[in-house]
């Protein structure tokens, strides 16, 4: 195996690289393509950039008072978090992969390798279960209409987040145990050769399959199940006209639900293709491909699930009115503010910054 740091990048996202062929060769060897090195450099920093821009102005729009009363705006909060972390994460690929940084120190390797694969297998699990427990609270909203008071409190979606957040831990815990090792000369991560051959079979037979199947299957069918069932409850409510309200109270509770169908759609198109790619690998194309270009489908793969976690701000803005609005709210707010604070500066004695927020809360009390 070769010491350099032409290595494959790691697996995320509910899957792993193939395995190394028995023998011991191991994935070190593969190279990396320019291609490939050019895709995570510059793909993950555009992430990045969006992402991380993002997810601030959706936590900042979704802690406004006209929305983070609602529990499926706190949901909201806790997926973005989730999202974050998941960027977070993916500095590993981008540092060691798309920067060709030195993976010399084989301690250090081993922690980050455990750490990075923990946590992003982690964020997987939690952001699809939120996801559907978004569509689930709004299922009940339109199911159980006069006992929306007592279902969906922020008080319930938030211990069902902690029930969500304890089982994706304990689900992944094995991920940052020893077992767990970096591949020597390479960024990969795979299962120590000195590991249990138990856990060895495990992690690389049963795991896989596992993990895609609770991840993104299962909650993909869940989400359709109920998504379809919310439509067609929707559309009886309206053939009867018994429950027709007026107001803003109907106008926000529509435009959330445009924002949770635009996050499902970006979670469809971004999450299958790895899935169902890594279901023809599994049975099919690993008998036909050669090992680099598995993991140079894998590396393609991984970056488009990789979307869903840096575009669901922009999906809002662009399927969702009241979304636009708290952002224009916040951009006017900011601005207003450097205003006031040079206007204080020279001392005009102006408040446009009060104004701006006696204006604010004119438009939330319509």
């Amino acid at each position: 195996m070769n010491n350099n740091n032409n290595s494959v990048p790691p697996g995320g996202g509910g899957m792993r690289p193939p395995p190394p062929p028995p023998g011991g060769g191991g994935m070190g060897s593969s190279a990396i393509t320019p291609l490939q090195r050019n895709v995570v450099l510059y793909g993950y920093l555009i992430l990045f950039l969006f992402g991380f821009f993002g997810h601030a102005g959706s936590l900042t729009i979704f802690h406004r008072e006209t929305l983070r009363k609602v529990s499926t705006s706190t949901l909201f909060i806790y997926m973005a978090i989730s999202d974050l972390i998941y960027l977070l994460t993916c500095f590993y690929i981008f540092i060691f992969i798309g920067l060709n940084v030195s993976t010399a120190n084989r301690n250090m390797m081993n922690q980050l390798c455990r750490a990075y694969t923990f946590l992003q297998y982690f964020c997987m699990c939690c952001t699809a279960w939120l996801l559907l427990t978004i569509t689930i609270d709004r299922w009940l909203r339109v199911r159980f209409a006069f006992r929306v008071k007592e279902l969906c409190t922020r008080k319930r979606v938030t211990i069902g987040t902690c029930v969500i957040v304890i089982v994706s831990a304990a689900l992944n815990s094995h991920l940052a145990s020893p077992f767990i090792e970096v591949v020597a000369g390479a960024a990969v991560c795979s299962s120590s050769r000195t590991s249990n051959p138990s856990y060895e079979y495990f992690y690389s037979t049963i795991w896989p399959i596992l993990i895609t199947i609770l991840q993104i299957v299962l909650p993909t069918i869940l989400l359709l199940a109920f998504s379809i069932s919310l439509f067609v409850e929707l559309r009886r409510q309206q053939q009867q006209k018994s429950q027709m309200k007026r107001g803003r109270r109907i106008f926000i509770d529509r435009q959330i639900l445009l924002i949770m169908i635009s996050s499902i759609f970006l979670f469809f198109i971004t999450q299958i293709p790895l899935s169902l790619f890594y279901i023809l690998m599994t049975y099919i194309l690993r008998s036909k491909l050669t090992l680099e270009q598995l993991v140079q489908f894998n590396n393609f793969a991984v970056l488009v699930a990789s979307i869903n976690y840096a575009a669901s701000f922009y999906i809002h803005c662009l399927s969702s009115r009241l979304f636009r609005q708290e952002f224009y709210h916040v951009i006017n707010i900011l601005r207003t503010s450097r205003v006031g604070v040079v206007t204080h500066i020279l001392g005009t004695g102006i408040t446009q910054t009060q104004t701006v927020h006696l204006r604010e809360t004119k438009l939330n009390k319509k």
